[in-house]
């Protein structure tokens, strides 16, 4: 199977099965294709395959991050799909510009490049690492299988020789006595301003670590909930959640360059930094520092 020909199978099963989806697993010698159930609990509830969730200011669909790439699509001649920034779309892609790039079509090779190191490398590392957690045994097959293709480009044209502006311009965590409850709250829950890439699993991990009631709804729901119930021992499990994400950089460096995964280890740093000096000067219930 030639290189784009693999990652083009990979974009297969990581949109929802299909009748082919066996055929395609089976290609790739994973142990199974996964089942509808195990690929929407994972990408409809838990890790989002969307590169603006990952890049974009709010942590959301959509805004600055899905327009930079529908932009790039369009620089092609591509007419944008509606969701221009899943990680289908942008792997199929990539997959289209090394055919290109391979019969020597003029700007190909460069295109190919600009989408591996600032739409792809940026974030994808971090989101595979998290399907490997948290996904069922054929999403994690898929997830390292992916790593090492994209671990594959990523050798060949090197690493890029500036962040991603996706990087470079993201916000930071803001102060908690700088933003609402409310707004730190998100914040925690958005990976390019904390570092965090926070699940409803981890939540329900967090729970049960701590001892605490469970509620249904969004994340940040969820977030302010326990933190309610214990801000302290809540706080403090998000540092030490910042610290063992920054020691899991792996396939970051892999797919995005060490530079990428300096700056991700960077903001989880800074982010469990800021929850250490609320605990130190005291947090009150509601998460917030005591003046």
């Amino acid at each position: 199977m030639s290189r784009a020909g693999l990652l083009r199978a990979l974009a297969d099963l990581a949109a929802r099965p299909h009748a082919g989806s066996a055929a395609v697993a089976q290609a790739l010698e994973l142990p199974r294709s996964p089942t509808a159930a195990e690929h929407a609990d994972l990408f409809d509830f838990q890790v989002y395959p969307y590169a603006s969730v990952h890049l974009g200011e709010e942590g959301m669909l959509g805004g600055d991050a899905r327009d930079r790439i529908a932009g790039f699509l369009r620089a092609l001649d591509v007419t944008p799909p509606p969701e221009p920034d899943h990680l289908v779309v942008l792997l199929h892609a990539y997959a289209d510009l090394s055919d290109l790039a391979a019969s020597g079509a003029p700007r190909a090779d460069h295109a190919r490049q600009v989408l591996l190191h600032e739409h792809l490398g940026s974030w994808v590392g971090r989101f595979l690492a998290r399907v490997v957690e948290l996904g069922a045994e054929p999403l994690r097959a898929w997830s390292r299988l992916t790593v090492a293709a994209l671990a594959a480009e990523l050798a060949q044209h090197g690493a890029p020789p500036e962040l991603p502006p996706a990087l470079r311009e993201a916000p930071a965590l803001p102060e908690p006595e700088d933003a609402t409850a409310a707004d730190w709250t998100q914040g925690l829950l958005t990976p390019v301003r904390s570092g965090l890439m926070i699940a409803r699993a981890d939540l329900a991990r967090a729970a049960h670590d701590l001892g605490l009631g469970t509620r249904v709804g969004e994340r940040a729901f969820v977030l302010r909930a326990l933190l309610d119930q214990d801000a302290r021992a809540v706080l403090g499990w998000l540092a030490g959640e910042a610290y063992r994400q920054a020691d899991d950089l792996a396939a970051v460096a892999a797919t995005g360059g060490d530079d990428v995964a300096a700056w991700w280890r960077e903001r989880l740093h800074r982010t469990a930094d800021i929850i250490e000096r609320q605990l130190s000067g005291g947090a009150t219930d509601d998460g917030t520092e005591r003046a």
